[in-house]
C-alpha cells in the first residue's frame, strides 16, 4: 500500500461522482471483487449505491478527469476495519456517457471482505457475482500458503 500511503490526501468530493449521472444504458462494470462483468445501468447503480455505504471513510489521492475520455479515482478506506485501497477508471464514450467502469480493490484481504459483504446484501439477485463467506475463506486460506 505504498502508493496510497505516500500520496497526499485531497479534500473529499461533495456528492456522487459526476460520471454516475452520465451512466450509459448499456454500460459495463468490471472489478477485482467481481467474478464476471456487470451489464446495464440499473444493475450497476444498484451495486454502486450499496457499495459506497460499506466504506468507513474515503481518503482520496486522485479524483478527476483525464482528458475527455477518462475519469479516475484513487482512495484508501476500511471495510469492517479491514484496510482497502481502490482505483477506479471510467471510460466516457463519444456521447459523454460512462460506458465502461473498472474498479480495482487491494489488498486481497480487503477485496475478499468487500466481496463477502456485497454477497451478503445481493446474494439473491447477484450471488453469482461475489464470493460467499465460504468462498472468501477458501481464497484467503489458499493465499496464506
Amino acid at each position: 500500500m505504498k502508493f496510497i500511503n505516500t500520496a497526499p490526501i485531497l479534500p473529499r468530493p461533495s456528492g456522487p461522482p459526476p460520471w454516475l449521472a452520465k451512466l450509459a444504458p448499456d454500460a459495463t462494470l468490471e472489478g477485482a471483487v467481481l467474478k464476471r462483468a456487470v451489464h446495464g445501468k440499473e444493475n450497476i447503480l444498484a451495486l454502486i449505491s450499496h457499495a459506497r455505504t460499506l466504506y468507513q471513510f474515503q481518503d482520496y489521492t486522485y479524483y478527476g478527469n483525464v482528458g475527455n475520455q477518462f475519469f479516475l479515482e484513487s482512495y484508501r478506506s476500511s471495510v469492517n476495519d479491514v484496510p482497502i485501497e481502490c482505483s477506479l477508471i471510467v471510460h466516457m464514450n463519444d456521447a459523454g456517457e460512462a460506458d465502461s467502469i473498472l474498479i480495482h480493490h487491494y489488498p486481497l484481504e480487503g477485496t475478499l471482505e468487500f466481496s463477502r459483504l456485497m454477497w451478503e446484501k445481493f446474494g439473491d439477485r447477484f450471488g453469482d457475482l461475489y464470493l460467499s463467506q465460504a468462498q472468501a475463506d477458501g481464497v484467503a486460506k489458499a493465499s496464506r500458503k
